[in-house]
């Protein structure tokens, strides 16, 4: 798989989300964003991710996948964590 097709896919399956996509072949790791996961615990926010991806996966066609899942507010956090580390 490509990385354009995993995000084509989860793109498609959870509208309005910001998302990354970075690996090869068939082993990949995303950051989605979205409002969608407001409210769903971490194990329904990641199924919500996975039943985007549950064709490929279960072809083989993607083997692994790997992710961080945030909320708009979430992501702002982390990201405001992550520039007060680096000084």
């Amino acid at each position: 798989m490509e990385i354009a097709e995993v995000q084509s896919l989860i793109a498609a399956g959870i509208p309005d989300c910001q998302l990354t996509v970075s690996g090869e072949g068939c082993n990949f790791s995303v950051v989605v964003v979205g409002q969608a996961f407001e409210g769903l615990t971490p194990v329904q926010r990641q199924q919500k991710v996975l039943a985007t991806v549950r064709e490929p996966l279960a072809s083989g066609a993607l083997h692994a996948i790997t992710m961080k899942v945030f909320t708009p507010e979430e992501w702002r956090r982390e990201q405001e964590r992550e520039g007060g580390a680096e000084q």
